[in-house]
């Protein structure tokens, strides 16, 4: 009997192996098995899954920093001109640090969170202090801090879909069957690249919607191959923005 025969009483049950023929002298037997496409099903499965890079973004410019006071656990820059940053702002701060017993100067460049702005020429940021020696401030900016792609262990689903080729809606052949593809990442110049930035496609802007929808985003470009007989098994998968 040929594959993807119907089973003769059982409805969506097609066959998908036949056994060999086994001669008993007064008679013959075989086995036939049958199968209906399975359901769509999800493995739920660790997965080591490189984190796309996010880029700084946009570019601020940095403003002088004109004094400075101290407070219980704040420290307060006033600036030349406005940077226009905003409460919950990202701040670079940019200053040298001369050390009092060897007069040896360092520079140094501190992320800080803005306390308190309205756009004005003060930003209030948590303390920074360094004991055994003189601070002194340089500039200021407002920047969109980035990250590296990462390879890390997170969780994944494997999502598993059937279809028999011939009797799956719109399948005529394995052909047919669509392939959904992984995560890429392009730069201006068409190059694939592993982090997001203003000018990529997708861009850092879409990525961050993603992010904070928790949306799932295929890592694995489908995969086709034979389950039983002639039904066809696609394996895809998928991570969570992050």
């Amino acid at each position: 009997m040929a594959l993807d025969t119907p089973h003769p009483s059982v409805p969506g049950a097609y066959l998908v192996e036949e056994g060999p023929r086994e001669n008993n002298g007064a008679f013959y037997k075989w086995t036939r098995t049958f199968s209906k496409i399975p359901p769509s099903r999800n493995m739920h499965e660790g997965y080591s899954w490189l984190v796309p890079g996010i880029g700084s973004g946009n570019i601020y410019a940095a403003q002088s920093i004109t004094s400075s006071s101290n407070s219980t656990g704040t420290t307060a820059l006033h600036t030349s001109a406005s940077p226009t940053i905003n409460t919950g702002d990202e701040v670079s701060v940019s200053y040298t640090f001369t050390d009092s017993t060897t007069g040896t100067q360092y520079g140094r460049v501190v992320l800080r969170t803005a306390l308190s702005g309205t756009g004005g020429t003060t930003v209030v940021v948590s303390l920074i202090s360094e004991p055994g020696g003189t601070i002194t401030y340089q500039t200021l900016k407002k920047v969109e801090p980035g990250r590296a792609a990462e390879a890390l262990e997170v969780g994944s689903a494997l999502q598993l879909d059937y279809f028999l080729p011939g009797v799956s809606a719109g399948i005529s052949t394995i052909f047919d069957i669509p392939i959904v593809s992984a995560l890429e990442i392009y730069d201006g110049t068409g190059t694939k690249t592993n982090s997001f930035t203003s000018s990529t496609s997708p861009t850092l802007t879409w990525w961050r919607l993603q992010v904070s929808g928790h949306a799932k985003v295929c890592v694995v470009r489908s995969v086709l191959r034979r389950w039983k007989g002639n039904i066809i098994e696609r394996a895809t998968r998928y991570c969570i923005a992050q």
